[in-house]
């Protein structure tokens, strides 16, 4: 017959105590319930193990041996439950994440490394989408976390913004006498409603907010082409085809190497890239602690110059 573990652990406290009274207190147990242990124990075991006298007990050679043993036992089995708990508290599951292409390609990296390394048994699914698309997907529960720009509100999604950013006309690099806005250095709205515009279908948020801006200042975009994909109309651009509106983030490698130029907007439009989640997460821990990473790369990025405007809601680093 196995051991008893709790008959085991009565006897190593009475051993190390010296005393079944002051084990007994130690425990907040009856005494009799510590005798009655240890006597089922020796039974088992087939031999005594502690000799009582007028001062406590005195252990037997059995007793010394089993003692020396169970010690490293019961350090093994605390550390054990120790390691259990851990594992227990801690937050775990699969989440699924969607970016725009612009943010995602710089911020998604950090955040898988970040949560990887915070929390291993969590696991990331990435998806990349424009915004209209990614409001789709979070709308439909397809995804459980989204990092998108200026989203529509609805009752069922909690909104966070993150970064408020403003938009520029982005143009190719200055061609000197024959460049229409050679020396430009703010574009009113009605001027880019005579320029050939590169845009982005509606199911990008950009697109959307576009539109709407021409409809409250009264004007109607000109747009020439129409190309889901922004590092096409970076292309299209450099080739002189036209103009785009954008955030500073997804041109800056560009601006940077003197191929694009980002001229801001009179008066200016911002839009907002903003976190979104369901208002009744299913594991609402394990996704706060993956929000707050979110929120702190997103500020490590914006405080490193990626993003120009201003940081909404600013997480310590």
């Amino acid at each position: 017959m196995a051991m008893d573990f709790q008959d085991l652990f009565a006897f190593v406290h009475v051993a190390r105590q010296e005393s079944f009274s002051r084990a007994a207190a130690t425990l907040r147990v009856a005494q009799s319930a510590l005798s009655r242990r240890v006597s089922r124990l020796e039974h088992q075991i087939g031999t005594e193990l502690l000799r009582r006298h007028g001062r406590g007990i005195r252990l037997t050679e059995a007793g010394s041996i089993l003692l020396a043993r169970a010690d490293g036992l019961i350090k093994e089995v605390e550390l054990i439950e120790r390691d259990v708990l851990k594992l227990a508290d801690e937050p775990t599951g699969q989440f699924r994440i969607a970016l725009p292409p612009t943010s995602g390609q710089k911020l998604a990296p950090l955040i898988v490394l970040e949560c990887k390394r915070q929390f291993p048994r969590i696991s990331l699914k990435v998806r990349e989408g424009f915004s209209g698309t990614i409001h789709d997907w979070i709308a439909r529960g397809e995804v459980d976390i989204a990092v998108l720009y200026s989203p529509e509100d609805s009752p069922d999604l909690h909104i966070e913004p993150l970064i408020r950013e403003p938009l520029y006309l982005v143009a190719p690099a200055s061609t000197g006498a024959d460049d229409p806005l050679a020396g430009v250095e703010r574009i009113s709205l009605s001027r880019i409603g005579l320029l050939p515009l590169i845009l982005p279908s509606r199911s990008h948020g950009i697109r959307v907010l576009i539109d709407r801006f021409a409809a409250e200042h009264g004007f109607h975009p000109n747009i020439v082409y129409e190309v889901d994909g922004m590092r096409t109309i970076k292309g299209m651009i450099e080739a002189g085809l036209g103009y785009t509106v954008f955030s500073y983030a997804g041109i800056y490698e560009e601006v940077e190497g003197g191929t694009l130029r980002a001229i801001p907007l009179d008066p200016p439009i911002h839009w907002y890239l903003s976190m979104v989640t369901s208002v009744s997460p299913r594991d609402p821990r394990a996704l706060g602690e993956l929000q707050a990473i979110i929120r702190r790369k997103a500020a490590e990025m914006y405080k490193s110059g990626y993003w120009r405007g201003q940081l909404v809601n600013s997480a310590p680093l």
